[in-house]
Protein backbone atom coordinates (compact mmCIF):
# COMPACT_ATOMS: atom_id res chain seq x y z
CA UNK A 1 0.00 0.00 0.00
CA UNK A 2 2.98 2.21 1.04
CA UNK A 3 4.31 2.04 -2.36
CA UNK A 4 0.99 2.70 -4.46
CA UNK A 5 0.71 5.30 -2.55
CA UNK A 6 4.49 6.79 -3.15
CA UNK A 7 4.10 6.01 -6.57
CA UNK A 8 0.61 7.61 -7.01
CA UNK A 9 2.34 10.74 -5.36
CA UNK A 10 5.23 11.05 -7.86
CA UNK A 11 2.35 10.80 -10.55
CA UNK A 12 0.25 13.35 -9.08
CA UNK A 13 3.58 15.75 -8.35
CA UNK A 14 4.87 15.24 -12.23
CA UNK A 15 0.68 16.02 -13.53
CA UNK A 16 0.84 19.05 -11.31
CA UNK A 17 4.55 20.40 -13.09
CA UNK A 18 2.95 19.39 -16.26
CA UNK A 19 -0.21 21.74 -15.67
CA UNK A 20 2.32 24.49 -14.42
CA UNK A 21 4.14 24.26 -17.07
CA UNK A 22 0.94 24.02 -19.86
CA UNK A 23 -0.53 26.97 -18.11
CA UNK A 24 2.36 29.26 -18.47
CA UNK A 25 2.93 28.15 -22.29
CA UNK A 26 -1.03 28.79 -22.70
CA UNK A 27 -0.02 32.56 -20.92
CA UNK A 28 3.00 32.83 -23.19
CA UNK A 29 0.90 31.97 -26.56
CA UNK A 30 -2.18 34.36 -25.53
CA UNK A 31 0.28 37.23 -25.06
CA UNK A 32 1.49 36.51 -28.61
CA UNK A 33 -2.18 36.02 -29.89
CA UNK A 34 -2.95 39.93 -28.36
CA UNK A 35 0.12 41.40 -29.85
CA UNK A 36 -0.87 39.97 -33.39
CA UNK A 37 -4.09 40.94 -32.52
CA UNK A 38 -2.88 44.71 -32.12
CA UNK A 39 -0.79 44.65 -34.88
CA UNK A 40 -3.47 43.40 -37.30
CA UNK A 41 -5.54 46.28 -36.25
CA UNK A 42 -2.84 48.79 -36.55
CA UNK A 43 -2.29 47.35 -40.06
CA UNK A 44 -6.25 47.61 -41.00
CA UNK A 45 -6.18 51.52 -39.50
CA UNK A 46 -3.07 52.42 -41.79
CA UNK A 47 -4.34 50.66 -44.68
CA UNK A 48 -7.90 52.90 -44.05
CA UNK A 49 -5.38 56.27 -43.68
CA UNK A 50 -3.77 55.11 -46.96
CA UNK A 51 -7.27 54.68 -48.66
CA UNK A 52 -8.06 57.83 -47.78
CA UNK A 53 -5.39 59.42 -49.08
CA UNK A 54 -5.47 57.72 -52.40
CA UNK A 55 -8.79 59.02 -52.88
CA UNK A 56 -7.50 62.38 -52.02
CA UNK A 57 -4.96 62.49 -54.12
CA UNK A 58 -6.84 60.67 -57.24
CA UNK A 59 -9.50 63.17 -57.03
CA UNK A 60 -10.48 64.52 -60.36
CA UNK A 61 -10.85 68.02 -59.60
CA UNK A 62 -7.18 67.92 -58.07
CA UNK A 63 -5.81 66.58 -60.83
CA UNK A 64 -7.11 69.34 -63.47
CA UNK A 65 -5.90 71.90 -61.03
CA UNK A 66 -2.82 70.72 -60.58
CA UNK A 67 -2.45 69.86 -64.53
CA UNK A 68 -3.93 73.55 -65.40
CA UNK A 69 -1.22 75.28 -62.51
CA UNK A 70 1.51 72.97 -63.68
CA UNK A 71 1.82 72.12 -66.57
CA UNK A 72 -0.61 74.49 -68.55
CA UNK A 73 -2.98 71.82 -69.52
CA UNK A 74 -6.76 73.18 -70.20
CA UNK A 75 -9.90 72.00 -71.70
CA UNK A 76 -9.84 70.82 -74.77
CA UNK A 77 -11.89 73.20 -77.47
CA UNK A 78 -14.28 72.00 -80.42
CA UNK A 79 -12.37 72.89 -83.49
CA UNK A 80 -9.01 71.17 -81.46
CA UNK A 81 -11.11 67.44 -82.08
CA UNK A 82 -10.73 66.36 -85.62
CA UNK A 83 -11.09 62.61 -87.69
CA UNK A 84 -7.99 61.05 -88.84
CA UNK A 85 -9.28 61.88 -92.43
CA UNK A 86 -9.53 65.27 -91.47
CA UNK A 87 -5.73 65.52 -90.80
CA UNK A 88 -3.48 67.07 -93.34
CA UNK A 89 -1.70 64.30 -95.68
CA UNK A 90 2.37 64.46 -94.84
CA UNK A 91 4.19 65.25 -98.44
CA UNK A 92 7.81 64.74 -97.33
CA UNK A 93 9.26 62.16 -96.44
CA UNK A 94 10.66 61.85 -92.91
CA UNK A 95 14.55 61.52 -93.46
CA UNK A 96 16.58 59.38 -90.13
CA UNK A 97 19.29 61.09 -88.59
CA UNK A 98 22.53 60.11 -89.60
CA UNK A 99 24.30 57.84 -87.52
CA UNK A 100 28.40 59.11 -86.86
CA UNK A 101 29.50 55.65 -85.88
CA UNK A 102 27.49 53.68 -88.55
CA UNK A 103 28.97 56.40 -91.19
CA UNK A 104 32.67 55.98 -89.23
CA UNK A 105 31.98 52.11 -90.35
CA UNK A 106 30.66 52.50 -93.73
CA UNK A 107 34.02 54.37 -94.42
CA UNK A 108 36.33 51.57 -92.49
CA UNK A 109 34.35 48.60 -94.31
CA UNK A 110 35.05 50.72 -97.82
CA UNK A 111 38.35 51.53 -96.99
CA UNK A 112 39.17 47.75 -95.95
CA UNK A 113 37.34 46.36 -99.08
CA UNK A 114 39.54 48.71 -101.65
CA UNK A 115 43.28 46.68 -101.12
CA UNK A 116 41.21 43.58 -100.77
CA UNK A 117 40.07 44.21 -104.81
CA UNK A 118 43.09 45.61 -106.01
CA UNK A 119 45.14 42.15 -104.62
CA UNK A 120 42.35 40.37 -106.14
CA UNK A 121 43.04 42.41 -109.18
CA UNK A 122 46.88 41.86 -108.89
CA UNK A 123 46.55 38.36 -108.47
CA UNK A 124 44.20 38.05 -111.29
CA UNK A 125 46.74 39.55 -114.12
CA UNK A 126 49.69 37.87 -112.48
CA UNK A 127 47.80 34.54 -113.17
CA UNK A 128 47.39 35.68 -116.85
CA UNK A 129 50.57 36.85 -117.33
Amino acid sequence: MRRSRFFLTIIAFGVGLCLFRVKYQVMALEKSHKEIVKRIIESKESIHVLKAELTHLNDPARLQKLAVTHLGFAALKPFQIVTINELPKQTTELKSAIDPIEALMDALNAVSAQPETTTATNGMKNAVA
